[in-house]
């Protein structure tokens, strides 16, 4: 499916304060095997394995301790706009306002690394790689730290209402059907690190349930009142 971008909230009045974000989009949900971090209790073994109990391959996550597993939960990927600090601004007809932000926007390498390792593709370019992975087009820069410049013009009567927004992609482990994000962890388990039928005891944790990085696209909105 293709990426589309969520509403601005609406500019309702020169006394309008800007919220800090719009309200968030929904753009997948469901049901996804995710990559969980097992440590061994009695071991000195760490390995990554899919959070879902298998009888085959190894690493593997043989089986939850009752009580001890995660909540039945879905992987959420919201959206929504999130207001660049410092650029609300009112102008009168004569005040053109020229201005630069320098902002950092993008996602980071640490980030995407993260992202790539708990849904379990290959980083092969992150945008392509995670849309092929949700069926979904999504686009996400890398972190850049740029100077922006903005030319505002003013109105020829009234007042313009002008502020800038950054794309943002929320990533969540969710309780299914809710959007609380679970806990990390920590969760328990029995998992076979070396396929030798020889099961550990293991610690296990979600790299993160909530994560909000920055798509690297900004957008200006504006409204002229008289």
């Amino acid at each position: 499916m293709p990426d589309t971008l969520p509403p601005f909230p609406t500019i309702t009045g020169l006394d309008w304060a800007p919220p800090a974000q719009s309200d968030p989009v929904e753009v997948v949900r469901g049901e996804r095997r995710l990559v969980i971090f097992a440590d061994a209790d009695n071991a000195d073994y760490q390995d990554n394995v899919w959070d879902v109990e298998a009888s085959e391959g190894n690493p593997r996550l043989n089986n939850w301790w009752d009580g001890c597993a995660p909540a039945p939960r879905q992987f959420l990927l919201r959206k929504y706009w999130k207001m660049v600090p410092g650029t609300f601004t009112h102008l009168s007809p004569g005040t053109e306002l020229q201005k630069s932000w320098e902002y950092d926007h993008g996602i980071s390498t640490t980030d995407s690394q993260s992202i790539t390792a708990q849904l379990g593709f290959s980083s092969g370019g992150f945008s392509a790689s995670l849309s092929a992975t949700l069926s979904h087009s999504v686009t996400i820069n890398d972190l850049q730290k740029t100077t922006t410049q903005f030319n505002i013009q003013p109105p020829a009567s009234g007042t313009r209402v002008w502020l800038l927004w950054d794309l943002t992609y929320e990533f969540m482990i969710v309780r299914t059907g809710l959007d609380d994000p679970i806990p990390a962890g920590t969760y328990r388990g029995d998992v076979d690190f070396s396929d030798d039928d020889h099961y550990s005891g293991a610690y296990l944790n979600y790299r993160w349930t909530h994560l909000t990085v920055s798509a690297g696209i900004l957008c200006p909105q504006d409204r002229v009142f008289a």
